[in-house]
């Protein structure tokens, strides 16, 4: 009987989580992983005029838009994660040198390219 009473205490403890482990009230898009997924927008765009562009290192820039993080690279950059502020990833891939879109939310963010880790605020 006390099993039983324990097994249903679990099951109501964990039914208002939904299948992606989100509260049923949380209204935040959630942002999708990609595994060497990524957009790169065509290169004769010109970057906006009232675009904040930041360099990271040589060779090495972005910008943030509306529909996420710009990334500028020089030279092919190889392995690149992005991780959220709490560590998860939130994009992965493998880049070659281009301007690149990573669709993300607002907020900060960690860009790791080959060993190397820079902060991202996307506004």
């Amino acid at each position: 009987m006390n099993r039983l009473l324990l097994l249903f205490f679990c099951l109501l403890t964990l039914l208002p989580l939904r299948a992606d482990n989100r509260n049923p009230g949380d209204q935040r898009t959630p942002v999708t992983k990609s595994e060497g997924n990524w957009v790169k927008p065509d290169n004769d765009t010109p970057i906006p005029p009232n675009a904040n562009v930041i360099t990271l290192a040589e060779g090495i820039t972005y910008y943030s838009a509306d529909e996420g993080i710009f990334l500028n690279l020089k030279e092919p950059a190889g392995k690149v994660k992005l991780f959220s502020l709490t560590g998860e990833v939130v994009w992965q891939g493998n880049l070659v040198q281009g301007r690149f879109l990573i669709p993300t939310r607002q907020g900060i963010y960690f860009l790791r390219i080959n060993n190397k880790s820079y902060k991202l605020i996307r506004k």
